[in-house]
Order: C-alpha cells, then structure tokens, then sequence
C-alpha cells in the first residue's frame, strides 16, 4: 500500500518513503505496462497521431502468455498500470489478464475511455478487486466530450461513469483541459458531484498539434480568464467534496517524478523506456511545437527478454537516467514560465544521453502524466 501512495500523493511520511526509495534501487514492485496499441476513438490531441506512435506496428496486443513472461522477469511485482496509446478494454484478452493477476494478489491501475465497459465487465472488476480506475471524460456536454473524444458517445459514457462509481470501485475521472474547453473545468467537477466520482485529475495534453496560441487543440493560454476559472473549479472540488489530485498550474509547476526508481515503462514486446512520456516516440509535441528527440534509441534502456529486466534495472543506462533526474531536479511546487521551460529544452545544462529530461513535460506539470 505504501508504494501505491507513494506514486499518487505527497504527504511528508510518502515524501520520506520515496527518499528512502532513491537512496537504494530495489526491483520495482509496479510497471506501467502497454496492453493495447487499437483504439475505438480516434482523439484529435492523442499521440497515436505521432508517425512514431507504437500504434502503428503489427503486434497489438499484450497477450496472457506474454504478461507470464513479464512477470517472471519482474517477479517483485505487486501492482500493474495498465497505459499507452491504445485502449485496454480493446484487447482481446483483457478480462483474462485481469483475471490471472488478481489470482496472484496483485494490484490493478486502469485507465480507460469507458466506452466499451458494461455490468458484467466492471462485476468482474469488483471481483478482481481492481485497486482504481481512471476514466478520461474531457467534457460534461455532448458538445464538447464529442469534439474532443471523436467516435465517443457522451450518454454511454456517463452511464458507465455512473455504473463504475456505484461499483465500489475507487474511481478518478481524467480531464484534458484544452483552450477551447476551459469553460468546462467547473461543469467537470459537478459532474463528477453527480455521477458519485469523489476524484478528479486535469491534465494538459502533450499531442497539441498546432501553437498554443492556435487552433484546437490548443493548451490552455496564460490569460486572467482562465486563471480565474481555475480558481473558481478550485472552489468547487472544496464545497464539494471531490478531491482534485494533481494541483498543476498554468504555468509549468515542477513535480518529483520517481519513475525510474519504482515504475518503469514497459512495451508489450518487453522494451523499457525512461518514462511514459518516452515510449515509442521518435518526435514529440513541446509546448505546441514539433520536436525531434535527439536519437530515439538513446531512451529505449533495453529489451527484457533479450537483455534480462535485473540487467537493465541496474545497469549503467538506467543509473545514468536516474543521476541526470536528481541533478537537474528543482524544488517541488517550482514554477517558471513556458518561455523558460522552452529555453531549458533548446540550451539543456545536462550534456550526456538524457539531457532531454531536464525539461520534461510531465516533470513540469505540462503534459498527461
């Protein structure tokens, strides 16, 4: 339980976990792991847009057979996250995986669009005792959920929302906010009120396509309109009730991210990366603009099966990746201005294989992580 706090929350006795935790490496007890590469919407502000999205390579799927073999390379594990650029409840096998790592006692992280949930399904769920659910709804009107999450059903969305909620199961809506969408921060959080959802986490999306100052979609723009509505969606999630779990800005804010210490990324073929942000991408969008990643492979740290997961878990890469992490980590809760994030990505301090990490979104507050 300690670890799963540790990952979502920053109360001093977590703050002191995870010090301890960075002080000496053990093998991780959680991954965030690729399941699914198909998706049933097509989301104008998702990285499956990316040429170098791995949704566009000929293995889908995370297979039963395969999670067996990930799990006997990382036999420390007590809790998966289920993540990447595919929805999880489009595998094939997925109440199958569900099922075989609840039967051995291990944790369940699930994000999903909850289109494709039904009675039985989340029944299942509660049996599987899933440790939490987060479902992405990034509007509470037909109008703006059906823009943003194209192919999606506004009504099936929030009957299964409802359906989630009234299962027990600890549940978080994720909401991507966007400069057109703004208005909906508030509406979001009565939503939340009325479904019975007690969480709520907005995100800014990375994949913005166009300038921030551009069409949709756009990042939220620094303007006094939107820090008042950020102020006022603050007000609500107090006078009622729903706990707003990531406090980000509009302005980059710095977040201690562990991930390279307790929670690595990994694909379905058994690549590890540095971090979610990182998986499969060969270019990615920073701060409304098209960046290339100076040599991909230089953040893919090994393949498990080729390399053995312990070799990789503590090999040089991988230690390299944690050192340039601590060095370049500012004060929790730092802010700075997008023009200075911007600068740190185009004259990085750090000068060796991941100096990209020096500004990265995630660690800023400025991308869904």
């Amino acid at each position: 339980m300690l670890i799963k706090r540790v990952l979502e929350s920053s109360s001093t006795l977590e703050r002191l976990a995870e010090d301890l935790i960075r002080k000496r490496i053990f093998m991780p007890r959680m991954i965030d792991l690729e399941v699914s590469r198909v998706c049933n919407l097509r989301c104008p502000g998702c990285l499956r847009n990316a040429d170098t999205s791995l949704c566009h390579l000929d293995e889908k799927f995370c297979t039963l057979d395969r999670l067996r073999d990930i799990m006997e390379e990382i036999p420390s594990l007590r809790g998966f996250n289920f993540m990447g650029d595919g929805e999880p409840l489009c595998n094939p096998e997925f109440e199958d995986i569900i099922r075989y790592i609840s039967s051995k006692n291990i944790d369940i992280l699930l994000t999903t669009n909850g289109l494709l949930a039904d009675k039985k399904m989340v029944d299942g769920w509660v049996k599987s005792k899933i440790y939490r659910v987060h479902v992405s709804v990034d509007g509470a009107s037909k109008e703006a959920y059906e823009r943003i999450r194209v192919g999606g059903e506004f009504e099936k969305v929030i009957e299964n929302l409802k359906l989630i909620a009234e299962s027990g199961l600890q549940v978080c809506v994720n909401v991507m906010m966007y400069e057109s969408t703004m208005d909906e921060m508030p509406k979001m959080v009565r939503l939340c009120k009325d479904v019975g959802v007690k969480e709520i986490t907005f995100l800014m999306p990375i994949c913005t396509l166009k300038s921030d100052l551009g069409e949709f979609p756009a990042r939220p723009q620094i303007s006094e309109r939107n820090y008042t509505i950020f102020a006022e969606t603050q007000r609500l999630c107090y006078e009622l009730g729903v706990k707003w779990i990531f406090p980000i800005a509009l302005q980059p804010m710095f977040r201690r991210l562990s991930f390279p210490w307790v929670r690595p990324e990994v694909s379905l073929e058994g690549d590890i990366y540095s971090c979610c942000y990182m998986i499969g991408r060969g270019k990615t969008w920073f701060d409304g603009h098209l960046v290339d990643i100076p040599s991909r492979d230089n953040y893919v740290l090994g393949n498990m099966f080729r390399d053995g997961f312990k070799e990789i878990w503590y090999g040089d890469a991988m230690n390299e990746l944690r050192d340039t992490i601590k060095r370049t980590e500012r004060k929790r809760g730092e802010m700075i201005t997008r023009d200075v994030l911007r600068q740190m990505r185009e004259n990085p301090s750090e000068k060796g294989r991941f100096k990209y990490c020096e500004a990265c979104l995630p660690r800023w507050g400025m991308a869904c992580s």
